[in-house]
């Protein structure tokens, strides 16, 4: 049996938006069957790096002023990475932002991805904290530079050989696998399908073979929801293993965040009914139903805009001209079930009050 080939990842970043923020710095800590090594780079982000996160990181312009963008490291950073499990701490954030950059030179990175801060909830459930500094209060770990790429990696490594010291290796292999989304992946399914599926809100659509839909679903990590449709031990029914059993398509739709998914969840189910959704029938919602804006809004999650009006969803946008497609569309009716599953939202999100009369 070969050992693992495992990737320790640490970025330092100008923001915490991938589309709008860019990297600053990479740390790489690399483990196989030849041992272990380390590389690490500053990258020139493009932009200067707010005062706060230079007082952060101690990450300055000066220091990035000579160092290569991103599109220059794009190919040594692939092939260090190819093959290996990426591990980052808060993974998401980590592996977003190395996605939005091989997304823009439009190279795909879809990496088997471990979270340490998901590992670590797992094996320590009593414990309230899961931050990288509790993991170094706890483990007793050394950092010469915390905030900076290639020492946060090392905690990682570090981590990574101290729960391996107190844990079982067969114990840690099968939470590994679950946690990173190898499954036993059925053979009348495309192969690259788990490596596509992003770590993302979203909805997603099960498909017979007749490309009949069978099952709608939303989630907050689309990967592990998906996967975990497929795994033996996550099947609490026969109906759940039937269902596994059935599907031969797989479809899914990034939604930004959970109203996004709830809106296009409800929308899936009234325009699909797939077989083997359950959807209680609710009465309209008694009451004043009076819509309280002059026109359309819009709620803003990630890089996705939804609109609504009179208490019905007109769809999402990434763009000015799907946006204005979706206005041109004409008016709304009142939808009972976006009533109910807004009307506590609208107060507690930012709203974007739109026009129909294009701007440029």
């Amino acid at each position: 049996m070969h050992p693992p080939r495992l990737a320790f990842v640490d970025l330092e970043t100008t923001g915490t938006t991938p589309r709008s923020d860019r990297i600053t710095e990479i740390g790489i800590v690399q483990v196989d069957a030849d041992g272990m090594r380390e590389w690490s780079s500053l990258v020139h982000p493009g932009r200067p790096i707010p005062p706060a996160i230079q007082s952060l990181t101690g990450i300055t312009d000066a220091m990035v002023a000579g160092a290569p963008p991103f599109e220059a490291l794009a190919d040594d950073i692939a092939r260090r990475l190819d093959g290996y499990l990426f591990i980052a701490h808060n993974a998401r954030f980590d592996h977003g932002f190395l996605r939005e950059e091989f997304d823009r030179l439009d190279r795909p990175f879809r990496p088997d991805v471990l979270c340490t801060v998901r590992l670590s909830r797992k094996l320590y459930p009593q414990y309230r904290s899961h931050s990288l500094d509790a993991l170094i209060a706890r483990h007793g770990l050394h950092v010469h530079a915390r905030h900076r790429a290639l020492d946060d990696a090392r905690l990682l490594w570090h981590f990574w050989q101290d729960i391996h010291r107190e844990f079982p290796a067969g114990q840690l292999g099968e939470l590994v696998d679950a946690l990173a989304g190898r499954v036993p992946w059925p053979e009348y399914l495309d192969p690259a399908l788990p490596r596509l599926l992003p770590d993302a809100y979203g909805v997603y659509v099960l498909r017979d073979v007749n490309h009949q839909p069978l099952y709608v679903g939303r989630a907050s990590r689309l990967r592990d929801k998906v996967l975990s449709h497929f795994q033996p031990g996550a099947w609490k029914s026969a109906k759940a293993r039937r269902l596994a059993e059935q599907v031969r398509h797989i479809e899914w739709l990034e939604t930004g965040g959970a109203i996004g998914a709830l809106l296009h969840e409800n929308r899936l189910l009234r325009t699909l009914a797939p077989l083997h959704n359950r959807r209680a029938r609710t009465p309209a919602l008694a009451g004043d139903t009076h819509w309280p804006y002059e026109g359309p809004v819009g709620i803003r999650e990630a890089r996705v805009i939804h609109i609504v009006e009179r208490w019905q969803f007109l769809g999402s946008a990434t763009d000015d001209q799907a946006l204005y497609g979706l206005l041109d569309g004409g008016r709304a009716e009142y939808d009972h079930e976006v009533h109910r599953i807004l009307r506590d939202r609208l107060a507690q999100v930012p709203l974007l009050r739109l026009d129909r009369a294009r701007t440029d």
